[in-house]
């Protein structure tokens, strides 16, 4: 019988990833703090490579590449845009979030922006922040199953389906039965796997061609575009705006993303938050820049003959000329890597808004330790089948959506009020809700309503924009109405 070396390495890739995730199990204690933040104990590598790696997800080794196999150089104001965005998450809000969340013992983002509030304002500040995670997070994930199901299809020549269904196993099996610790550990694992990739490919592209200056000089001569090597693609005036625009708002959403600033909960100290900080923004250096160069140098190779420039790495993986079989299962690897690393990540940041925001916080229900643990794992389990559900719908244009949508709508819904909160002391509960809205509403509207500006100015610049400006506004005229922390021991009692 011949065994297909592709199928064989990403089998063990895949086996491998499960395992680590049912082993970290063995480590976890019976407290909410230690499913939702693994009990605050992140060292700086788990908690760095984590953290980078929930953030980025197939986006980056499907759409970046094939954007940059697209625009050329220009891509890289996405480089820039997000390794400031990286420095301000960890070297500015990392610390000030781990502390105020543990002070009110908060073990979600909502949870966070809600429990210094007294009254009906801190109530209503939960129930949005919990519709906006549900709504745009299951659509994220079932973005990432998407992804997923067109990975299977186009390497195995599975049906696109049968690639969703095996996706949503892979993720849920190793997230109910390991928690926050079980993604954290298997993220490790993926974001090496995606920097290795996007980084040894280019240079094996490039010496297939010729070496670096044959590589240049067919981007110089590129008939179909010939602005691969302007900074500003051949832009200018408004559309140089909106270009900009694009490539440096994105990163404005960094801040508001649920699943990336648990991994800041859940850092265990400040050496860990500077040491994390070091080496989350080289990681994210590394793996942008290396995603934009191998979209660069496929062009070249592929003689700009791809169809569709975000299955980049699904053409080199089947080019049996360029490496070998197991190789290519690998880089198969690495695409099924950037996927699960989100939306293990995005699915337990859901479930946790059930479970522990609605269920325990909102409605105040007194569970026994073996009805939480019920409840967290059966939250994860619905959440994950309504987003197989979508997924399965085969909504190819879900990319779209996810940074249309879902990126800027969790970007401005809680990236302004999450940075009002940790540095601004007049910041009130009202003007966070009113921002909170104006944000989310705001990404929607100039999505729905005006597409043609949308494509001039992407939505999350001025949703992030007025999110901001409305919580100043509103935080100067209402009360703070802050409530006291609650006791040490409250909120991180044994389940």
């Amino acid at each position: 019988m011949n065994l297909d070396p592709v199928a064989v390495s990403f089998t063990l890739y895949t086996l491998a990833i499960v395992g680590l995730g049912l082993y970290s199990a063995r480590f976890a204690r019976e407290t909410e703090s230690d499913f939702f933040l693994a009990g605050r104990g992140l060292g700086p590598w788990v908690a760095a490579l984590s953290s980078s790696a929930s953030a980025e997800s197939g986006w980056v080794t499907l759409g970046l590449v094939g954007m940059a196999y697209k625009t050329g150089i220009g891509a890289l104001w996405i480089v820039l845009g997000t390794f400031v965005a990286f420095l301000v998450n960890w070297f500015v809000l990392a610390w000030r979030l781990r502390e105020q969340s543990e002070r009110y013992h908060a073990l979600t983002l909502v949870d966070f922006l809600a429990s210094p509030w007294q009254g009906i304002v801190g109530r209503l500040i939960r129930v949005v922040g919990v519709l906006v995670i549900l709504s745009m997070l299951v659509a994220y994930v079932a973005a990432q199953l998407n992804a997923a199901g067109k990975t299977f299809e186009g390497i195995f020549d599975w049906d696109y389906r049968l690639g969703v269904v095996v996706g949503f196993a892979i993720i849920v099996v190793y997230t109910v039965t390991g928690g926050f610790r079980a993604i954290a550990w298997t993220d490790v694992v993926q974001a090496t796997f995606m920097i290795l990739t996007v980084l040894v490919l280019p240079v094996l592209l490039i010496g297939q061609i010729g070496g670096p200056a044959e590589f240049w000089h067919a981007l110089e001569t590129d008939a179909e575009n010939p602005n691969l090597l302007d900074p500003f693609a051949g832009r200018t005036g408004l559309a140089l705006i909106g270009f900009l625009a694009l490539w440096l708002g994105i990163p404005l959403g960094n801040a508001g993303q649920p699943h990336v600033l648990v991994r800041l909960m859940a850092i265990r100290d400040r050496s860990a938050v500077l040491r994390g900080g070091i080496i989350s923004s080289l990681w994210v250096l590394l793996l942008f820049g290396g995603a934009v160069l191998l979209g660069m140098s496929a062009r070249v190779y592929f003689h700009n003959g791809l169809a569709d420039p975000e299955q980049t790495l699904m053409a080199i993986a089947r080019d049996s000329s360029l490496i070998p079989g197991f190789v290519g299962g690998m880089i198969i690897a690495a695409v099924l890597a950037a996927i699960c690393s989100t939306a293990d990540s995005q699915l337990l940041v859901a479930a946790s808004a059930i479970s522990h925001d609605v269920v325990v916080r909102l409605c105040g229900v007194e569970l026994s330790l073996r009805a939480r643990r019920i409840l967290d794992r059966s939250a994860v389990i619905l959440l994950g089948l309504v987003a197989l559900a979508i997924a399965i719908g085969e909504v190819r244009s879900v990319f779209s959506f996810v940074l249309d949508y879902g990126w800027a709508g969790l970007g401005a819904g809680f990236g302004p009020a999450t940075i009002c909160l940790l540095l601004w002391k007049r910041t009130t509960g009202w003007g966070l809700l009113t921002g909170m809205l104006v944000g989310v509403v705001t990404a929607i509207l100039w999505r729905l309503l005006l597409p043609d500006l949308h494509q001039q100015l992407y939505n999350l610049v001025p949703a992030f924009a007025l999110s901001s400006i409305t919580i100043v506004i509103v935080s100067l005229v209402t009360p703070s109405n802050h409530a006291a922390a609650p006791a040490p021991d409250a909120g991180e009692s044994s389940r």
